[in-house]
């Protein structure tokens, strides 16, 4: 799932400026909507994000947690984007209806 990054940042970020300033191999793209998956439990949300900026092959930026190593986040599913994140959803074509 992608939205429009620059909707979401305070700033206008730039890639590439990480260890090694290479961002080829980062499997994240600006927009891309992110959740962090490590330390979560039956008593924590997960974090939903859209990644701002891409430093290296290895570290992005979010809007919701900051830097972040990739190795701790994955995409988004629409389903996980609606429950943690509804919001968002109103910005991307998910497909889902809303039932009261």
């Amino acid at each position: 799932m992608k939205v429009d990054a620059k909707k979401y940042a305070k700033f206008e970020y730039e890639d590439g400026h990480g260890n090694d300033g290479d961002t080829k191999d980062n499997p994240f793209q600006r927009g891309d909507v992110v959740i962090k998956t490590i330390g979560t439990d039956e008593n924590r949300t997960p974090e939903i994000g859209v990644v701002l900026q891409v430093h290296d092959q290895s570290e992005l930026r979010t809007d919701m947690f900051g830097n972040e190593d990739v190795s701790y986040l994955r995409m988004a599913t629409s389903i996980e984007i609606v429950k943690y994140r509804p919001r968002l959803a109103l910005d991307m074509d998910v497909g889902v209806v809303v039932l009261k």
